[in-house]
């Protein structure tokens, strides 16, 4: 949603900038979104982070500064809705710096708007094909000002070309995405499964467990009544 943004210029080599050089998590603008790009925002990063909870080497975020060179070398900032990268540590940072990570990430998605399409399908296509963004998705929540609803993309010979089909499949997540009722939805592509919620595995996995103390407890039950049954029958 947010439009890229140059933070500093620095013509410097990336080999020679340290790692601990300071670089911001803001500019200190506000970031306007509405409500319902904020909760599918917020619900997808959720769902993903879920899924790939055991993977220490799968990174998910968003709204965060990517720090990047230009063709000039020059340093600039974009702000991804929602990125995942795949081969880097999983914890939690201010930024994400390319100089730094040396990885960029494999999967973009952005909540695009009326106000922001232009700019998403333009400028920012332009910078994740020439970043190497392996797939750049596109998902319009509120206005329909993008047709379809959702557009994928995927990169070949350094230009990204149009997913087609009643799906946009990501190969690099192994997921779907599907539009239900103007909500962005993932599914398991191998098992058809919708993606969960941190709260709705969590009821899940509870469920799990109470059925399985209930069937141990049926289970001693059960053994209890068959060994008074054969004591009596003794």
């Amino acid at each position: 949603m947010t439009t890229p943004r140059e933070v500093r210029r620095d013509v410097s080599s990336p080999s020679s900038v340290p790692e601990t050089e300071y670089l911001p998590e803001s500019d200190g603008k506000p970031m306007a979104e509405t409500d319902v790009h904020r909760s599918q925002m917020i619900e997808l990063l959720n769902c993903l982070e879920e899924y790939f909870r055991s993977d220490p080497r799968v990174y998910v975020t968003g709204n965060i500064f990517l720090y990047f060179r230009n063709p000039e070398g020059e340093r600039q900032a974009i702000s991804p809705d929602i990125f995942v990268v795949r081969g880097i540590e999983k914890k939690r940072r201010r930024i994400y710096n390319l100089d730094v990570e040396q990885k960029a990430p494999d999967v973009v998605l952005e909540l695009t708007s009326r106000h922001t399409k232009v700019e998403d399908l333009g400028n920012k296509r332009v910078i994740y094909a020439d970043l190497g963004v392996s797939e750049y998705f596109l998902f319009d929540p509120l206005d329909g000002s993008l047709t379809p609803q959702l557009r994928g993309f995927r990169l070949q010979g350094g230009e990204y070309i149009p997913m087609v089909g009643p799906r946009s499949s990501s190969a690099a997540l192994g997921l779907d995405l599907v539009v239900e009722d103007d909500q962005l939805r993932l599914y398991d592509s191998q098992t058809g499964e919708r993606l969960r919620t941190h709260a709705e595995a969590e009821a899940a996995r509870r469920q799990a467990e109470a059925a399985r103390q209930e069937a141990e407890t049926e289970t001693a039950r059960l053994r209890e009544e068959l060994a008074r049954l054969r004591a009596r029958q003794g």
